[in-house]
Formats: C-alpha cells, sequence, structure tokens
C-alpha cells in the first residue's frame, strides 16, 4: 500500500483502490487555504493513477466536510483565485475516469456537499447534515448550484441554494443528492462493499458508461453514438471483456452437456 501525504488530506493507493481522506478533523475537515491547493495536488495525482478504478473520499473525524474555513472569511483571505482553485480540484474530481464514492457522515455543508457531489456514487450515514449556504456568506458556491440543478432540477437547485437551509441525510436521498443511507457504524464498510463490488466490474465498460452519463447533457446525439462507438471497441478489445467471453463460454457449454457428462 502506497500512501501520499498532504497536509490536510492523504490518498492511500491499495492496487485498484484508492482512498482520498480529507484530514483536518479538528476543524471538521474545513477547507482553508492550504485545503484548497491540497485537493489539487490530490486529483492531479490520482488523475496520472491509470492502475486505480475506485476511490472512496471520505473525511476524517465526525465530518465529512464542513465547508468553507470560517477564519478564511473573517481574514478576508477569499479572493477569485481562491474559487478558481477550488474549482479546479471539485472539477479534476469529477473527471477523474476512475470511479468515485463519496462516504459521508456528519456535516457536509458547502463545498463538503460540493465534493461529494463530484464523486459519482454516494453514501450517507444516517447522522449526515447538508447545506449549501453560500449566499448567506453573500459568494457564489462556484459551480455547486449547477452541479445540483443539473442532478435534482432547476426547482430544488433553487430552494436548496437560496435558502441555505440544512437538511438531514433521508431527505437527500429522498432528492436524489445520495443514492444510499445507512447506520454510521455501517458507513465505511458499505463503502468498501460498494467498492468492491465496482472493482469486480470490467473497468473500461464503466469508464466509458461513465463518460457517456458525464457527457449526456453536453453533447448531442451524433457525438455521443460516435463516442459510443469508440468506447465499444475499446471494451471489446479490452482483456477484461474477454475474461467475461470466455467464462460465459464455458458455462454454455457446461449448460449444453447432457446430464450424464456434468
Amino acid at each position: 500500500m502506497r500512501r501520499l501525504e498532504f497536509e490536510t488530506m492523504y490518498c492511500e493507493v491499495d492496487g485498484a483502490l484508492t482512498r482520498l481522506c480529507l484530514n483536518r478533523p479538528g476543524a471538521l475537515n474545513a477547507a482553508n487555504w492550504t485545503w484548497v491547493q491540497d485537493l489539487v495536488k490530490a486529483t492531479d495525482f490520482l488523475a496520472q493513477q491509470n492502475d486505480v478504478h475506485v476511490v472512496i473520499v471520505s473525511g476524517e473525524g465526525r465530518a465529512f466536510c464542513s465547508g468553507l474555513d470560517v477564519k478564511e472569511l473573517a481574514q478576508g483571505h477569499l479572493m477569485p483565485e481562491w474559487f478558481t482553485i477550488w474549482e479546479r480540484g471539485v472539477t479534476a474530481l469529477a473527471n477523474l475516469s476512475a470511479i468515485t464514492i463519496a462516504a459521508i457522515q456528519g456535516y457536509c455543508l458547502g463545498g463538503g456537499l460540493q465534493v461529494a457531489l463530484a464523486c459519482d456514487l454516494q453514501i450517507a450515514a444516517s447522522d449526515a447534515v447538508f447545506s449549501i449556504p453560500a449566499v448567506k456568506e453573500g459568494v457564489v458556491a462556484d459551480l455547486g448550484p449547477m452541479r445540483i440543478a443539473r442532478l435534482v432540477g432547476a426547482a430544488r437547485a433553487k430552494y436548496l441554494c437560496l435558502l441555505g437551509r440544512r437538511f438531514l441525510a433521508h431527505e437527500a436521498l429522498a432528492m436524489g443528492l445520495v443514492h444510499e443511507v445507512v447506520a454510521p457504524a455501517q458507513l465505511e464498510q458499505h463503502a468498501l462493499n460498494m467498492a468492491h463490488e465496482l472493482l469486480a466490474i470490467p473497468f473500461p465498460a464503466l469508464k466509458a458508461t461513465k463518460r457517456q452519463i458525464d457527457h449526456a447533457f453536453e453533447y448531442d446525439t451524433e457525438a455521443l453514438t460516435a463516442e459510443m462507438v469508440a468506447a465499444q471497441d475499446e471494451c471489446i478489445r479490452s482483456p477484461e471483456h474477454r475474461a467475461v467471453l470466455e467464462a460465459t463460454r464455458a458455462a454454455y457449454v457446461q449448460r449444453k452437456k447432457p446430464i450424464s457428462e456434468q
């Protein structure tokens, strides 16, 4: 296992599975300037790991991420560059070829929710608390409103982003912001189980399917078809597909044998 340490987070690479863990537990993993820069470094690193197929994103301690560190706001550190670098890290996370799982516990506020929604799949502990309160701080939630609108529609996005109210895990599930809610004690194992379920699926097919879904609202049908055909060719030629094909053929031959030969 390889471990890459940053000041506010770390990556653990274990074969095809990697953990990206936010690591400012004393500050509920709130995002300061170092955290923002570390997210860019971590996602740049992950983008270069071609053998990594699944990434679990989580937070140390009692929270996933409580959003913007209030010290940054109080000390007037927020500048356009802050938000540019922030969005670069979040977008890089969303654009990873690997399938990403957010394992969310405790507070998942503002920027924390943006990180969670940049992942492909979201599992929340039943104690998770969400909000997107940027307007109350007099700023825009980067591209968070756009991502939320794409997930749950413009009406719900406006309700969540314009009021900035907090909501609970079961409400996030009902809105479609998270996919599963589990007991806090089960979150870690549930995320690992989902990761291993994904690792058992041929990665070229997962990667191409993720890319197609991500481009669903950006490309026209002709462009999506061209990309799909190229992806299918890559999948069909992959060793993972050949292994599935051979196993299917073997099972088919076995079923066709007379009972006396089985």
